[in-house]
């Protein structure tokens, strides 16, 4: 483009404002892949559920997948405020002695006004763009001890300009017999993303906490902490009434502008639907977040 070097400037001013919209205040880079999918974990306080697993549960802990007796694959749509949207696809393959997933996802903001001066109308309208692949792999240890790994691709585009990092992670869950599970993880980890000429670490997230599953109910408590050094509590909770409908409901800490979540679940044989409302402060409007999903037989 004939005035790039102009325009670089703008692109990384445009990045950190959509950083600071996001909602994750640390200070790195490609920050709307610090939203997570799935609508029953963002119902649920954005928590790690480790039983009656789905496979958007990758996200929080590679090794959640490992023990599952069906595949899964599913779609979330999760519509945000100032037309942002986060679409995503997962599947899980269980297998004999090791267990894989693959998790995709598509993170936009649309309609960005461009200028390279005080002028009133836009010199042009660009969209930013972040995507990411990963691949899981998980397995049983030893008795009740699972653990797991994923390797990724993650990639950032502002109109002309781009960056991309790899980033790989693990997780490991401990399962007791009384229906008590307790998870740590880390994920993003990487070196330095660079953006034309900013330099961010990746988005990277330490989970841990405990998850407990019995008598048609599931309770789950993280915490969760962003490289910078912002940490925050999770709540959430799930109720099961007559094998069809999920109720849902969670609470998260310290964030700026969202801590109540809510939202409901359905199953209707192999299939079930789930959303998740999450309403946010400071006039920054609701999300509404969707998903289905699909266990193979």
């Amino acid at each position: 483009m004939k005035h790039r070097h102009k325009i670089a400037p703008i692109l990384i001013v445009i990045a950190v404002v959509i950083g600071a919209v996001s909602q994750a205040e640390a200070a790195t880079g490609m920050r709307n892949l610090l939203n997570l999918t799935g609508a029953r974990q963002a119902a649920m306080g954005e928590t790690t559920p480790l039983f009656d697993l789905d496979p958007f549960s990758l996200e929080y802990n590679p090794a959640a997948m490992v023990g599952q007796t069906k595949g899964r694959v599913g779609f979330s749509h999760n519509s945000f405020f100032q037309d942002r949207a986060n679409n995503s696809l997962a599947l899980i393959f269980p297998a004999q002695g090791l267990d894989f997933g693959i998790h995709t996802r598509l993170a936009g903001v649309g309609d960005i006004e461009v200028r390279q001066g005080a002028t009133s109308d836009p010199d042009y309208i660009t969209t930013a763009d972040e995507f990411a692949v990963k691949m899981f792999a998980g397995m049983q240890i030893i008795p009740r001890f699972r653990f797991g790994l994923s390797l990724g691709w993650m990639m950032q585009k502002i109109d002309i300009e781009r960056a991309s990092i790899a980033v790989f992670g693990f997780g490991a869950v401990y399962v007791t017999d009384i229906g008590l599970a307790v998870h740590a993880s880390a994920s993003n980890l990487g070196g330095k993303i660079t953006f034309v000429t900013q330099e961010d670490d990746p988005p990277a997230i330490y989970r841990g906490g405990v998850s407990f599953g019995k008598y048609q109910m599931a309770l789950s408590a993280d915490y969760v902490n962003i490289k910078s050094g912002d940490s925050h509590l999770h709540f959430g909770g799930e109720y099961l009434i007559k094998e069809q409908l999920f109720l849902r409901a969670g609470y998260q800490t310290d964030y700026d502008n969202r801590n109540f979540s809510a939202g409901a679940g359905f199953i209707y044989k192999e299939f079930r639907i789930d959303y998740a409302f999450v309403p946010y402060q400071s006039d920054l409007g609701n999300s509404h977040r969707f998903t289905l999903t699909y266990a193979v037989k």
